[in-house]
Order: C-alpha cells, then sequence, then structure tokens
C-alpha cells in the first residue's frame, strides 16, 4: 500500500510539474511583453520602469532560468503580485476561496440529491411515461451549455419574473448581518448553483437508474416465476 501511494504522488508531482512547464511556455508564446503589460496595468509605462519589472521578475534572464525560478516560486507557494487588484495573488485567491467553495459545494449537494432521487424514481417506474420524461430532462441537462443555462435562467428567474437576484454574492450596500445576511448569500446563490449543478445532476441521475432499473427487472421477473 505504501509503495502505491508513493507511486501515485510521484506521478501526480510528474503531471504537476508538466502542467506548470505548459503554462511557462504558453505564457511566453503569447504575444506582447509581460513587463510592458504589467507596467500598463500599474500605470507606469516608462522604460525605466519596465527595466525594473524585467529585473525583478527575472524576465532578462535566460528561459530555462525563467523556468526555474518560475517552478521555484510556484513550489514555494509564491503566485506574484496582482498590479490590477494591488495585491499579491495569494491573498486574492484565498479572498476569493470562500465564496468559490460555496458555490461548488452547494452546487454538489444540489447536484448529488436531486440527481439520487431523480435516478431512482425513474427506475421505480422503468418503461413508464414518467421515466421517459425524467431521462429526456436529465439527456437536456447533460447536452446543454451551462454558460447557456446560466444566461436563460437570469433572463427567466431574474430579469423576467424578478424571482431571485442576477449577480453578485450579497446585496450591495445592505449591510446585512446575522440570519438576514445569511438569507440574503442563499438567495444569491440559488440561480448559479442549481445551474452549475444540472450538468452532474443529470450523470447522477443515469448512474442512479441504471443499476436500479436492473435490480427491479430482476425482482418482477422472479416475482412473475418460471413460464411453461
Amino acid at each position: 500500500m505504501l509503495r502505491f501511494i508513493l507511486m501515485r504522488l510521484g506521478k501526480a508531482a510528474i503531471i504537476l510539474i508538466a502542467i506548470l512547464t505548459l503554462n511557462f511556455f504558453l505564457i511566453h508564446a503569447a504575444p506582447g511583453d509581460p513587463a510592458a503589460v504589467m507596467a500598463g496595468e500599474a500605470g507606469a509605462a516608462d522604460a525605466k520602469f519596465i527595466a525594473q519589472l524585467r529585473e525583478q521578475f527575472g524576465l532578462d534572464k535566460p528561459l530555462l532560468t525563467q523556468l526555474g525560478i518560475y517552478l521555484k516560486g510556484v513550489l514555494q507557494f509564491d503566485l506574484g503580485f496582482s498590479y490590477r487588484q494591488q495585491m499579491p495573488v495569494a491573498d486574492l485567491i484565498l479572498d476569493r476561496l470562500p465564496a468559490t467553495l460555496l458555490l461548488t459545494m452547494t452546487a454538489f449537494v444540489i447536484s448529488l440529491v436531486l440527481g439520487t432521487l431523480a435516478g431512482v424514481l425513474a427506475s421505480a417506474r422503468v418503461g413508464k411515461w414518467s421515466d421517459t420524461a425524467i431521462s429526456t430532462l436529465a439527456l437536456l441537462f447533460y447536452a446543454t451549455p451551462l454558460y447557456w443555462a446560466a444566461l436563460m435562467a437570469v433572463l427567466l428567474f431574474s430579469v423576467y419574473f424578478n424571482w431571485l437576484p442576477g449577480f453578485g454574492y450579497e446585496t450591495v450596500g445592505a449591510n446585512y448581518t446575522g440570519f438576514r445576511r445569511a438569507l440574503d448569500i442563499g438567495q444569491h446563490l440559488i440561480l448559479p448553483a442549481t445551474t452549475l449543478g444540472l450538468f452532474f445532476m443529470a450523470v447522477y441521475m443515469r448512474m442512479t437508474r441504471a443499476p436500479c432499473s436492473k435490480s427491479a427487472s430482476s425482482i418482477s421477473s422472479k416475482r412473475r416465476g418460471p413460464r411453461g
């Protein structure tokens, strides 16, 4: 078991380094000068400041040396500084992480619960119109691009019916606290979490329906008994 875990960790490390290396070369393959872009975002695009940025980030060094600096910084969790947001990238990620985790975990729970319930309901009515309707909806959710479903949900539930907020984490300037703030965040969470969970809800529905329908067919055939 220990050997298996070490092999898995070794493969994961190799894949991670390969992804980081590919990301590095893709950034350098893009047109433009990274130092000039950073200088423009900082509001000072003079030649002296651009030269200072090149020296600070090692952009004046050979390409392989730059790759080594990049890999070393990532492995040390030094993700650099965002001149657009004027704060370290790590702090920027940590600042957005709670909302991201809340959205993804809520979408996961919605997709798991609704997908499992729909799969059990469809398997209990194999061959009937309700099974066909649920399977068709699951196929529709699976095939529909999420960005299009999100746009349609905002137009329908936010613009047309005005039932739910269409954007944001919470109401700006409301300054809610306690349960009222939690309720406000929950209202903003319904549309994006449900839309994000549609695809995986269809997946869980199909995964649940397949074995359950086989079990139901086996039980029904046993109850009928042998013919002849």
